[in-house]
């Protein structure tokens, strides 16, 4: 079934992103948080103060980079939406253009 039999005209997100426009991977600002939340649990049950700090740090930082690169991979993909569907109103004008002439 193709996407003009459902519907869907110019081809969606899968034909207009590429892997240059996938944006970084959310998952490293979600693995840095999570490291951040097991050396707060170590120096907490460890009594090291300082340790639980830093992983305080770590984890707000790992938060922080999850959240940047979520809004820069929605950023790069609305970019990608918005240039296909610039090139597919292009290429519908010029087949107005061919049948009226």
């Amino acid at each position: 079934m193709s996407n003009e039999a459902g519907g869907v005209q110019g081809g969606g997100l899968s034909h207009a992103t590429s892997e240059n426009d996938a944006g970084p991977d959310p998952v490293i600002g979600a693995g840095i948080a999570l490291l951040g939340i097991f050396l707060m649990g170590v120096g907490g049950a460890a009594g090291a103060h300082y340790l639980f700090n830093f992983g305080v740090l770590v984890a707000v930082l790992g938060a922080v980079l999850f959240v940047l690169f979520v809004a820069l991979t929605a950023l790069k993909q609305r970019r990608a939406l918005g240039a296909a569907s610039r090139a597919s109103s292009a290429e519908s004008a010029a087949e107005q253009r061919d049948a009226r002439d």
